[in-house]
């Protein structure tokens, strides 16, 4: 005969087997489709003077490749995941409220975003216009500190927001970690990788 607590457990949640399914799909897909299909170079390649350096498909297969852990982690962890009577039970239904997280994370993220592609650019404008520097963002877009404006600002910004959002409150533990973050990204990225420019000064 089952236990109390065993006849209790309820069944995975549709919404994070669902969550998990998807991205992970996504990201494989991606892997194996769509970057060896569309990406002329791989992960890695050797540039015409014989120098080995990242590849277009670089900060893809990253990305990609975090996505599908994370995805594969979501995804046993919602089959896995021992539900009893005593949890909220929650209906996998879109309400308003979920429509509302979305289009509030959206926004953030939209803001942030432009605020990391369009501050740089903007700001040298400013001084130029003012007769401080005389060159444009394209020719300062791996000069220091113009190309650390965007990503910095922008990102901080975004991260800030979105944790003051989440969690009514912004900590200083969690100011230190996002600047942590972001010195971590700019050391691997920027001074590591010699070839490689910070978003978003690829685009200029």
């Amino acid at each position: 005969m089952l236990s109390d607590n065993t006849s209790k457990r309820k069944a995975p949640d549709p919404w994070d087997i669902g969550f998990g399914v998807v991205v992970l799909t996504g990201s494989l897909l991606a892997l194996f489709v769509w970057f060896p299909a569309d990406i002329p170079t791989g992960f890695f390649f050797t540039n015409a003077i014989g120098r080995e350096e990242p590849g277009d498909a670089f900060f893809p297969i990253i990305l990609a490749t975090l996505l599908a852990i994370l995805s594969a982690i979501q995804l046993i962890s919602a089959l896995f995941k021992k539900n009893t009577q005593d949890e909220p039970s929650v209906p996998a239904v879109l309400t308003l409220r979920n429509l509302r997280f979305l289009v509030i994370f959206v926004a953030i993220m939209g803001a942030g975003l432009s605020v990391m592609y369009w501050l740089g650019p903007m700001t040298v404008a400013l001084l130029k216009a003012w007769g401080i520097i005389d060159a444009d963002y394209r020719q300062l877009t791996d000069t220091a500190p113009y190309k650390y404006i965007g990503y910095v600002v922008g990102g901080f910004l975004m991260t800030i927001v979105l944790i003051a959002w989440t969690e009514g409150q912004v900590r200083p533990r969690s100011i230190l970690a996002v600047l942590i973050t972001l010195s971590v990204a700019i050391i691997i990225f920027d001074v590591v990788l010699k070839n490689v420019l910070l978003p978003p000064n690829a685009d200029f």
